[in-house]
């Protein structure tokens, strides 16, 4: 009986622990149509808010990281649609998603998948708010 009470309790700490996560919405990844290039600038994907926590995202504070092969993230800029103009990334609004005037992804990522992320400063910390993949265009 000892062992199935611990087991239990190990089973309730790693599922608590599994709800944690840290992530508390939805995001959604559509590649841009035009393949990136050895230049910056580069238009790569638009990040679309599919559920959000109560109240939204400050746009104050958005990061959006992008991983390639495992490596380090990349952080890429953007351009927000706060459609409502609140001030807060709600659901349904996006970012445009584009490399900075530096050149970050070029075509010998085309085709494969890679992890985006998106954070937003929640109570002063930098809190994870989503993950999808994103195949950049050919």
């Amino acid at each position: 009986m000892k062992l199935s009470s611990a087991f239990f309790a190990a089973a309730l700490a790693l599922s608590t622990l599994a709800g944690c996560s840290g992530s508390d919405g939805e995001i959604a990844v559509d590649a841009a149509s035009s393949p990136l290039t050895s230049e910056g600038n580069d238009k790569l994907f638009t990040l679309r808010i599919v559920d959000a926590r109560e109240g939204g995202y400050p746009l104050e504070g958005l990061v959006v990281k992008v991983t390639v092969d495992g490596g380090e993230p990349l952080t890429v800029s953007y351009e927000a649609t706060d459609t409502n103009g609140n001030g807060v990334l709600d659901k349904d609004e996006s970012l445009e998603c584009i490399e900075s005037a530096e050149n970050q992804l070029d075509a010998s990522v085309a085709g494969k998948e890679l992890e985006v992320e998106l954070y937003a400063k929640i109570d002063g910390e930098e809190t994870k708010v989503g993950s999808s993949t994103w195949t950049p265009a050919k």
